[in-house]
């Protein structure tokens, strides 16, 4: 895996596409093998990288479905998933990640978000009733850039994207099943564990984009 790793960090490279940060692999990585799920969801596949870095921590009855929207790093996740060992345990599903969920009917104990940052209150708020006890979600990229610590001067383009964001927080801090913890890693990783066993979520935001 190292060999093909160093090559979806090339093609990210050089592709622009956004990726999880050698940085914060550990902690990634951390979470999922703690978490010991058997059924992933991730929402943002992009080229697969870390759909494979999920997969690699994982036992091999364990599945993981995850979406992505843009054809071009569909069909570049499709190569890369198929020329690893953990294509069997992958099904990856092209579409709006948003609109998919309510055709998922599937229950998961660890979710990733890491699609549109605006829709992440709308995407979890249809995943809650789908989530295990003791389930684990994360929500990649909250800093935004920095953007979301910025106080009436965010850039216009950028101010609904944010507004949800802070929306999602909300949601997540205000709602007594989750304990929330933010890890200054990256664009800013943040954990929630649940307070019962009806929901337990552990989200992240990270990784600058």
């Amino acid at each position: 895996m190292t060999e093909l790793w160093a090559e979806m960090k090339a093609y990210a490279k050089i592709h622009q596409v956004p990726i999880l940060r050698d940085a914060e692999l550990p902690l990634f990585r951390g979470l999922v093998t703690a978490a010991r799920p058997s059924s992933v969801l991730e929402i943002g596949a992009a080229i697969g990288y870390s759909t494979l870095q999920i997969a690699s921590c994982l036992t091999a009855e364990s599945r993981i479905t995850t979406i992505e929207i843009d054809a071009e790093r569909i069909a570049a996740a499709r190569d890369f998933i198929g020329r690893s060992p953990y294509g069997e345990m992958i099904r990856l599903l092209e579409g709006d990640g948003t609109a998919l969920l309510d055709e998922l009917d599937e229950t998961w104990d660890f979710v990733f978000l890491d699609g549109p940052k605006g829709q992440y209150s709308r995407q979890l708020a249809k995943i809650m009733p789908k989530l295990r006890p003791g389930a684990v979600v994360v929500a990649d990229n909250i800093r935004y850039h920095d953007m979301f610590y910025i106080e009436g001067t965010v850039p216009h383009k950028h101010r609904t994207a944010v507004g949800r964001l802070r929306e999602f927080l909300d949601m997540i801090y205000d709602d007594d099943r989750f304990e929330s913890v933010f890890f200054e890693n990256g664009d800013g990783m943040t954990v929630p564990d649940g307070k019962d066993n009806t929901h337990a979520e552990n989200g992240i935001a990270g990784s600058g984009r």
